[in-house]
């Protein structure tokens, strides 16, 4: 406590950036934090719908919720600021792994027939963000902030890269957000941790669209500096990927 003090002392803004598995770790930042005098604390979460009620008890998000909860109470009790940043699916990784179509195989699993919208914004401009976060303390001030570089359906991916590349067969099948959380679940209560197990829950609610807000129709793209994507834009990610 005494080392993450002292190299703290001088700091306006802390961003962290600790793994999902350490997030109740930042419980000791925060106290470090408020002892060094730092005004604001970016927790570590950047997620899809980790702000949305109905999954402040589920594994995986339970952790996040808590350290919401810890900062809002000091806070209230004046002691530092915070500010969270939703920021959806990273772009990087959509595109990057086979999430939401597998671009080198020609196959698509459909989450809940494929229309579910889902936010999502490259990591360089989650950086941009974080860093509108620390030039607008008063706008930021104790609250959620959202940005959105783009609304995603898998449907509307399939029709772009279909439109493209007509002469590729894709091989399409299907599967139930819910019925994804449920075995996520069933196999975490079984005690199974892993983390194609912790996929399955976040998968199952990430990917359910409206379900669990994923998708922002309101975002603080312009405070923030963040840009929206055009058509033209995502037309030209998925040609790069098609093989």
């Amino acid at each position: 406590m005494e080392s993450l003090t002292a190299a703290l002392k001088g700091i306006d803004g802390l961003v962290s950036t600790v793994a999902a598995e350490a997030s109740e770790t930042q419980i000791a930042l925060i106290d470090a934090a408020i002892a060094a005098g730092v005004e604001r604390f970016i927790p570590s979460e950047y997620g899809s719908c980790s702000t949305s009620p109905k999954v402040q008890s589920l594994p995986f998000y339970a952790q996040m919720f808590k350290i919401k909860q810890y900062l809002q109470e000091k806070a209230k009790a004046g002691k530092l600021t915070w500010t969270i940043l939703a920021c959806g699916a990273f772009l990087d990784f959509l595109f990057g792994r086979a999430l939401l179509l597998d671009f080198a195989n020609h196959k698509a699993t459909l989450y809940d027939e494929g229309d579910n919208r889902i936010s999502s914004t490259f990591l360089p401009n989650v950086g941009k963000a974080i860093a509108g976060i620390l030039t607008n303390f008063e706008a930021t001030k104790n609250r959620i902030v959202r940005i959105s570089e783009v609304i995603l359906t898998q449907n509307q991916l399939l029709r772009i890269a279909e439109g493209m590349r007509p002469d590729i067969k894709w091989e399409i099948s299907m599967v139930q957000t819910s019925a994804l959380l449920k075995d996520g679940l069933d196999e975490i209560h079984a005690g199974d941790f892993s983390m194609p197990v912790i996929m399955k829950i976040l998968a199952g609610t990430a990917f359910a669209g409206e379900t669990y807000g994923s998708a922002y129709d309101e975002t603080d793209n312009e405070l923030l500096g963040v840009k929206e994507m055009t058509e033209e834009d995502l037309k030209k990610l998925v040609a790069g990927k098609l093989v």
